[in-house]
């Protein structure tokens, strides 16, 4: 039967600890010394979970009820381990919105497996660094990725209400030995020209990134059907945004005349290839070297932007919606030529 205010103020203290059930998950906790508390319980996978809704008589019947009716059939703060933090935050802020999510699995992965069971609201700055920096001895860059993935699932729980504050929220790369230097390797002319003396199955495919700036996984996933007269128009690209590049008589020289641009190759095994053979620069060195040279023959910082397809800065990026294509096209053709006479074709 429900408790009464009556019948509360009447209860003598018991010889030992007794608990009282209301109604809704609300319980009154009564102690020998004549404390009497109010309890919110639930089970959550097996076990009871309890909340602490204040003392009798500060916070009445009444109000205590209210204050369990809000909580039934919601997740208690108190209740959320690490793991479902992870899982939780992987289904409503990755899944939906990103395309590539195999890395971010990872790393969510890790985490279930090293701090899962963990009550979230427990878990300090010392116990996640801790396992990152474990993870940073062997693995510095994917350390550094995993703290990254981490903080965000964290300031998830923020804004959720798990947990008052991030325990990541000033930790940096330096701190886990995730540290990563930043690459600015551009090729000199003596790598252009041997790039265009290897006869390797590769060798076209990097050619082409080179002569026209886009990433390894737009170039391997180009299709025949995606090119109109000299454009071609990028499908999967890492920013979601609509894209094209022009393709200049030497770009297309590259490609297989029909069906795929390029054989449909791994990135890694690209990756693996230049290691295997000592060559120092990566495919993203190529479009580094597209954007530092473009930028050399006199193109304008926002048009060089916009070949990479990367989003205009500030104002730019509310207002601009130029596609600057007539300068996109002089530029790509400009710096076909300059590659013509550093190789001498």
């Amino acid at each position: 039967m429900p408790l009464t205010e009556t019948q509360i103020k009447r209860m003598l203290p018991p010889e030992k600890e007794r608990l009282i059930g209301d109604q809704h998950g609300l319980y009154l906790r009564c102690y020998p010394t004549g404390r009497k508390t109010w309890l919110f319980r639930t089970r959550v996978g097996g076990s009871w979970k309890t909340r602490n809704l204040g003392d009798y008589p500060a916070v009445p019947l009444t109000a205590a009820r209210q204050k369990a009716a809000t909580l039934v059939g919601k997740v208690l703060a108190e209740t959320v381990t690490f793991s479902q933090l992870l899982d939780t935050w992987y289904q409503a802020r990755i899944e939906p919105r990103y395309k590539k999510v195999k890395n971010v699995q990872t790393y969510v992965d890790r985490g279930k497996q090293w701090l899962g069971a963990e009550p979230l609201h427990k878990l300090g700055t010392k116990q996640l660094v801790d396992k990152l920096s474990e993870y940073a001895a062997v693995y510095p860059v994917a350390a550094n990725r995993c703290l990254g993935a981490w903080r965000l699932a964290l300031d998830y729980a923020v804004e959720r209400g798990y947990i008052e504050r991030n325990p990541l929220d000033r930790t940096t790369a330096r701190a886990v030995g995730g540290e990563e230097k930043t690459r600015d390797r551009v090729l000199t002319d003596d790598e252009i020209r041997a790039l265009w003396a290897d006869t390797h199955t590769h060798a076209p495919l990097l050619r082409f990134i080179l002569l026209t700036g886009l990433r390894i996984r737009e170039a391997q996933t180009a299709h025949h059907d995606r090119v109109d007269g000299d454009v071609l128009h990028i499908v999967e690209n890492k920013s979601d945004r609509p894209h094209w590049v022009h393709i200049t008589a030497l770009a297309r020289d590259q490609t297989h005349p029909a069906g795929w641009l390029f054989d449909a190759r791994g990135q890694n095994a690209v990756q693996a290839r230049l290691k295997r053979y000592g060559i120092t620069w990566t495919p993203h060195d190529l479009r580094r070297t597209f954007a530092t040279r473009v930028a050399g023959l006199g193109v304008a910082p926002h048009v060089v932007e916009k070949l990479l397809n990367h989003s205009l800065g500030g104002v730019l990026a509310v207002y601009n919606r130029h596609d600057y294509g007539p300068e996109r096209i002089a530029a790509t053709k400009a710096w076909a030529d300059e590659i013509k006479r550093i190789v001498n074709v």
